[in-house]
């Protein structure tokens, strides 16, 4: 099935690519675009690996002069894992359609500068975790989403508002008449860029993004467990300079995460004979985090060669959570009541990471055909994460690691993290 998805998007863009006009130049519609692909890991160790592969159609249309352009594009993509820790695939579609001004035939006091319309959906088959000697399994799930952005332009400023809707339902899985399955009513993503560009081609950018996502947990017979809300909102500021050789850009930003939870386990709704609780209740669960980040991008050309250099950094600096839990078990169980308080604090916990990339972006090919191709590979670096893993548990040995070992280590970092990408446009 993954080979048959992997076939489709290929194809679908060839087809697209094939019988769209090349020689549209000499008539009152041309037309310009580009097909791509690409493909690479995530993960790589001994267990297994996760990897992704993308392909897609981009199209421009130009009717009768060089303003408006309308355009297209359309994408197709798939993230899928044979680690035992996850195992299974998501499958996506996601489009764009729009109408753009040209900057050339717009005056400067013209605010309008276009519109874009974007859509997709995902699929996600049967998937399975385990966590240390349990399996827990679930029957796929799906969604959609659909946003606006609507450009505006007064002169060198720029404003964009974009907007954002969304829902997804996952299906019947393991143990969840006990956990319960997720169900996502309405997701809402909401942002605003201002930006400010000069003709010595300094560009300024501020901007933020939220998101309210409204989240369910229901068993298999639909009935509601627990309701919870997520909040997140991030603020970030952009500097880039670009010229014929080189481009720079710097972005540094802050984000804020909050999640509530609340509901019950009960008879009513669990309805087993070997449920251990007349009530398992989760009141007041909160969970608040405040991060940073920064990143850095240098772009270099040289010859017919491109050179890329990023370098990212998150860091949660302060987080704190916490949830009132209040249980009673059955007579058989032994009708004991019992009060907890759970409390989660991950302060520290980060990662960062480096991509190095070097590309051939504009191959000729016959004479109005481009080729480009490229190869990345990227470095991930956490820390902190013993607050998450700790169990307890202590080592013991000499500290030096066998042979398999370094072995296993060395192919995790040289495949984890390589990709390869290539698109043909005209």
């Amino acid at each position: 099935m993954t080979f048959l998805k992997r076939a489709l998007a290929l194809w679908l863009g060839l087809f697209f690519y094939f019988f769209t006009p090349l020689d549209a130049q000499e008539t009152s519609a041309p037309v310009s675009g580009n097909v791509h692909a690409g493909t690479g890991t995530l993960w790589v160790d001994d267990d297994g690996t996760s990897f992704y592969w993308h392909s897609g159609l981009a199209v421009t249309l130009i009717p009768g002069g060089p303003s408006p352009h309308f355009f297209m594009n359309f994408d197709l993509g798939e993230v899928s894992s044979s680690l035992p820790l996850a195992n299974g695939s998501v499958f996506g579609f996601m489009g764009q359609l729009g109408v753009k001004t040209s900057d050339t035939e717009t005056p400067a006091y013209t605010p309008f500068e276009g519109l874009t319309l974007a859509f997709g959906f995902f699929n996600q088959p049967q998937i399975s975790v385990v966590t240390d000697e349990f399996s827990i399994s679930n029957d796929g799930g799906n969604g959609y989403f659909f946003g606006i952005e609507a450009p505006l332009r007064f002169g060198c400023f720029s404003v964009v508002p974009v907007f954002m809707y969304g829902t997804a339902r996952w299906q019947d899985g393991d143990l969840y008449w006990f956990f319960g399955k997720p169900q996502i009513p309405c997701v809402w993503g909401y942002g605003l860029d201002i930006s400010l560009s000069t003709e010595s081609r300094y560009a300024h950018s501020l901007g933020f993004r939220g998101l309210a996502v409204d989240l369910n947990i229901i068993s298999n017979e639909d009935e509601p467990l627990f309701a919870a809300g997520i909040d997140a909102l991030t603020l970030f500021y952009q500097f880039s300079l670009e010229n014929e050789k080189t481009a720079f850009s710097g972005t540094l930003g802050w984000l804020y995460a909050g999640l509530s939870l609340d509901g019950a386990l009960t008879s009513s709704n669990q309805p087993y004979f070997l449920f251990p609780y007349l009530y398992f209740n989760i009141t007041d669960a909160c969970y608040k985090a405040h991060a940073g980040f920064a990143l850095l991008r240098f772009r270099y050309n040289h010859g017919i060669f491109r050179y890329n250099f990023n370098l990212g950094a998150l860091n949660i600096f302060y987080d704190h959570g916490e949830a009132d839990i209040q249980y009673k078990n059955k007579k058989l169980f032994g009708g004991n009541e019992h009060t907890e308080k759970f409390n989660i604090e991950i302060s520290g916990l980060g990662a960062a990471f480096l991509s190095l990339s070097a590309a051939l972006p504009s191959l000729p090919i016959g004479s109005r055909c481009r080729l480009s191709l490229g190869l990345q590979k990227m470095f991930f670096l956490p820390w902190g994460y013993q607050n998450l893993l700790s169990s307890g548990a202590s080592t013991s040995g000499s500290g030096t690691e066998t042979p398999s070992v370094s072995s296993s280590i060395l192919k995790t970092v040289l495949l984890s993290g390589l990709s390869f990408s290539g698109s043909l446009s005209w």
